[in-house]
C-alpha cells in the first residue's frame, strides 16, 4: 500500500492501456528486490543497472527466486540541497513520465513499459537526504513454479516446473558468461545498459530431432509428464554464469517467447558472498 508504488502502478497501467496493452499485475516479491538494489545504489553512490558487485540486473532477481524474464528500468535524480522540495510520488511518477517520452531509437525505457509480453512489474525505490532512485522490474512471468535441485557433489543440476495455465514449454536456451567482476563505482554507474548472454545450448523435448535452434548445440533432454509438468538435467562445463531462458507459447499459437529466467553462479571453489539483493 506505498503510496509512492500505488502511484506509479497505477501510472504504468494506465499508459500500457492508452497504448492498447494489457495491463500488467503487481509482483511483490520483484518490488521488493528493487528496493533493496536502489538503496544499495544510494549506498555506493551509483546509478543505472550495476552495483560495483558486477551482478546482471537478471541475475539479481533470479537469485532471489524472482524466475522471470526481467527487464529493468532505472532512474536517478539527485539535488544538491540537503533534501528534495518535491514529494517522493512526483520525482517517481517524473522519473517515469521522462522514460515515457523517450523517442526511437533511444527509447529501450519506453519500450520496455509498453513491452506487450509483459505480465508483471514491481516497482522499489529509496531516498535518502539528495538521492532518490525508483526501479521498475518488468517480467513475463510463465512459469508456475520452478524448482532447481543441485544432485549431490556431482555438479548436475536438476531443473523442474511448470507453465501456467494455457501455456506450453517449447524449449530451454542457456547462454554463458564470466563470473561477475567487482567494478567501480564510475564503472558500474557507466554501464547504462545491459543485455542477456550468447545462447550456447538449447534443450527440447526427449525423442524430438527434427527441431534445431539456430546458433546453438540442440540436445533432447526435457521429460514431459501430467499437467504439463517438465523436468530436465544439465551440467554446466565451466565456472561462470549460466542463464536459463525458458520459451513458452500459448497452447493454440506458434508465437514464442521467452517466458521464464533462472541464473546459476557455478564456480570451481565456494562462491563468493553475494550482497543481501542477490541472494
Amino acid at each position: 500500500m506505498d503510496p509512492v508504488k500505488v502511484a506509479v502502478f497505477d501510472r504504468i497501467n494506465r499508459d500500457r492501456l492508452a497504448a492498447g496493452v494489457p495491463a500488467v499485475a503487481w509482483d511483490d516479491h520483484a518490488s521488493r528486490v528493487a528496493d533493496e538494489f536502489c538503496a544499495n545504489q544510494i549506498r555506493e553512490n551509483t546509478s543505472g543497472h550495476f552495483l560495483t558487485d558486477g551482478l546482471p540486473p537478471y541475475a539479481r532477481t533470479s537469485f532471489a527466486g524472482v524466475f522471470g524474464m526481467q527487464l529493468e528500468n532505472s532512474v536517478t535524480w539527485k539535488t544538491t540541497g540537503s533534501s528534495f522540495d518535491e514529494p517522493s510520488v512526483n520525482l517517481a511518477l517524473e522519473g517515469h513520465a521522462s522514460m515515457l517520452a523517450e523517442k526511437p531509437p533511444n527509447d529501450g525505457h519506453r519500450r520496455t513499459i509498453l513491452d506487450p509480453d509483459a505480465t508483471h512489474v514491481g516497482v522499489g525505490y529509496a531516498l535518502s537526504r539528495g538521492e532518490f532512485r525508483m526501479s521498475q522490474e518488468f517480467l513475463v512471468r510463465h512459469l508456475a513454479w520452478l524448482r532447481l535441485e543441485q544432485l549431490s557433489r556431482s555438479g548436475v543440476v536438476e531443473v523442474r516446473g511448470s507453465p501456467i495455465e494455457g501455456r506450453r514449454l517449447l524449449f530451454v536456451s542457456i547462454g554463458w558468461e564470466p563470473v561477475p567482476r567487482a567494478l567501480t563505482r564510475e564503472e558500474a554507474s557507466g554501464r547504462t545498459s545491459y543485455g542477456y548472454p550468447t545462447v550456447e545450448e538449447a534443450f527440447v523435448r526427449e525423442g524430438n530431432q527434427t527441431l534445431k535452434i539456430v546458433g546453438t548445440t540442440t540436445l533432447d533432454r526435457i521429460r514431459f509428464g501430467a499437467d504439463r509438468e517438465f523436468a530436465f538435467r544439465f551440467e554446466p562445463n565451466r565456472p561462470g554464469l549460466w542463464t536459463l531462458t525458458f520459451h513458452t507459447s500459448a497452447l493454440r499459437e506458434d508465437r514464442i517467447v521467452p517466458g521464464g529466467v533462472a541464473t546459476l553462479w557455478v564456480s570451481g571453489e565456494a562462491r563468493p558472498p553475494l550482497p543481501a539483493e542477490a541472494r
